[in-house]
């Protein structure tokens, strides 16, 4: 127990240094702000960062978009049930007005039955797969059907890289699916605004950005030390130190090369107009990643996005929009709601071999 805790003695030690050289990183990019121009080819503005104003909410809607999955594997089958709920909050004059949902504030989940031969991780693939598509084909759906000046996912609006299974992989036709979702919904949004935002990003997109175009364009003899600070160092660790509560970084793509990046390659054109910011909106909490669709005006829209989000997220705790934490908690799912529709099919039918549970979860000992 000593050894342990003079190792946890020597991990503090090494958190506090670490921490200490990001807030020294941090400073000296804020002092650096001024003297720098951050624009490029994947930087669409000069600036480092910028405060943004909060919209008045004068007459708005806003729409937040969640899913829920839980899922389980038997002997011979797999079971996923996945659900997406969509609020729509009004708001009027700066104060919330009547509060909705889609389809409706209780949504039955769908029940997928996955019968394929599928490696675990194939199936860990498909039931994420089924989730996004389902949240997608809903914000789609909630576009038309409320003309909404902007709908928030809960997440990124590109689909995760974990999730590409092989072409060779029975997934795939589930992967090209959500393709077509995404594409659906990209051309929707041009009646309103699409961000997402991802709750605990762990991207280096905006570091990387801050070695080459603040970093490589100074002189100064701490450059070698910070730049290595930089290469350790997440987008989130780093702008924590950096923003202020209602300021928001510079634009930047999504993929420095998007025809080059594998998912945004798969979207196809519509791929190079993702972009992201980061932004501070609540005081005590780390800067949420904001990713959005834009086929011009893109500085513009990412203010009237920022100005949304700052209105929008409530907590000081928590920057995240209140529409999609109240998504988030009519869409959620537990393990054990698999469990429970697997013990009805054994109710009906008896126990089969398809649904005999794993040797691990039935171990006598």
């Amino acid at each position: 127990m000593h050894e342990l805790l003079d190792r946890i003695g020597s991990a503090a030690e090494r958190i506090r240094k670490l921490e200490d050289n990001r807030e020294r990183l941090g400073k000296f990019l804020r002092a650096s702000k001024d003297s720098v121009d951050m624009s490029g080819a994947d930087v669409l503005e000069n600036e480092l960062f910028k405060m943004v104003a909060p919209d008045p909410l004068r007459i708005r809607t806003v729409i937040g978009v969640d899913g829920g999955l839980s899922m389980h594997s038997y002997h011979g089958m797999d079971l996923i049930l996945t659900r997406a709920v969509a609020t729509v909050f009004n708001y009027k004059d700066g104060k919330l007005g009547e509060v909705g949902y889609f389809p409706s504030s209780i949504v039955t989940p769908t029940l997928i039955i996955v019968a394929d031969p599928y490696t675990d991780d194939e199936f860990s693939m498909s039931s994420s797969l089924e989730r996004q598509r389902g949240e997608v084909d809903l914000a789609t759906d909630a576009f038309k059907k409320f003309s909404p000046d902007v709908v928030f996912m809960d997440g990124s609006i590109v689909p995760h890289g974990n999730d590409r299974p092989a072409k060779s992989s029975p997934a795939w036709e589930r992967y090209q699916n959500v393709i077509r979702s995404f594409n659906a919904l990209y051309g929707i949004s041009k009646t309103g605004l699409l961000a997402g935002c991802v709750e605990d990003s762990r991207g280096r997109r905006f570091c990387e950005i801050a070695a080459e175009r603040i970093l490589g364009s100074i002189d100064n003899p701490r450059v070698p030390e910070l730049r290595k600070i930089l290469e350790g160092t997440r987008d989130t660790n780093l702008l924590y130190h950096v923003l202020e509560k209602g300021e928001r970084t510079c634009v930047f793509r999504y993929s420095k090369s998007p025809d080059e990046h594998q998912i945004l390659a798969d979207i196809g054109g519509a791929g190079k107009n993702i972009y992201c910011f980061y932004i501070k909106s609540a005081e005590f909490d780390r800067p949420v990643r904001v990713d959005f669709y834009a086929e011009k005006d893109v500085a513009a829209t990412a203010d009237r996005i920022a100005s949304l989000v700052l209105s929008t997220a409530c907590h000081s705790l928590y920057g995240i929009p209140t529409p999609i934490i109240e998504a988030d908690f009519r869409a959620k799912l537990q393990e054990r709601d698999a469990d429970e529709l697997h013990d009805q099919l054994v109710d009906r039918i008896g126990i089969t071999p398809s649904l005999m549970k794993l040797r691990r979860e039935q171990r006598p000992f």
